[in-house]
């Protein structure tokens, strides 16, 4: 649930100083994510994974499966959604629109698959600080409702504001990398 009371503005010092601290805090995400099949199918059709074992059932079992496999990228979805506390309860000191990922690495242990009721537990692992920008890597241990180690993902985020009078704004970098204020009518 958000945190929707009104904290005080803190300076780019203390944001900094909060993420820095944040360094070793950790928390298992209260809420379960269930792999379903139709989730399963969409999610390799838009990631443009053609493999059977994302789409039929009996190919999947032919392959030493129980059920169709996630793409590799799908557990992603669990994991913004149980990072969100991290962003919600000002742990950080940065809400997510402050944030631009920068890295991503993902140890598969066993395949995801279809029928996975996932527990996410979140560990902010390393903060450093880098030319004014805050870098704080979030790494996410997922496991099945049977407690099996399925994947271990780490994210690196960057915020803050550069260091300098002629250092270039972050916000202007970002829009010329992302698609920044796009919208498809």
């Amino acid at each position: 649930m958000p945190n929707n009371d009104a904290a005080p503005a803190l300076t780019p010092e203390e944001i900094s100083e909060r993420a820095a601290s944040a360094v070793g805090y950790s928390y298992v995400h209260p809420d379960t994510y269930l792999v379903g099949r139709e989730k399963v199918r969409e999610y390799a059709r838009a990631s443009q994974f053609t493999a059977p074992v994302h789409f039929d059932l009996e190919a999947a079992r032919a392959a030493g499966h129980d059920d169709l496999v996630a793409p590799p990228m799908l557990v992603s979805v669990a994991g913004v959604v149980a990072n969100r506390a991290l962003f919600d309860d000002s742990v950080l000191g940065y809400g997510a629109s402050q944030l631009m990922q920068a890295d991503e690495s993902m140890v598969y242990h066993q395949p995801v698959l279809a029928g996975h009721e996932l527990t996410c537990h979140v560990h902010v692992d390393k903060h450093r600080r880098v030319g004014g920008f805050d870098m704080v890597t979030i790494r996410n241990e997922m496991y099945s409702q049977d407690s099996e180690h399925l994947v271990t993902f780490s994210t690196t985020l960057i915020g803050g504001s550069p260091d300098g009078d002629d250092a270039a704004d972050f916000g202007d970098a970002a829009e010329q990398v992302v698609m920044h204020g796009v919208i498809n009518a």
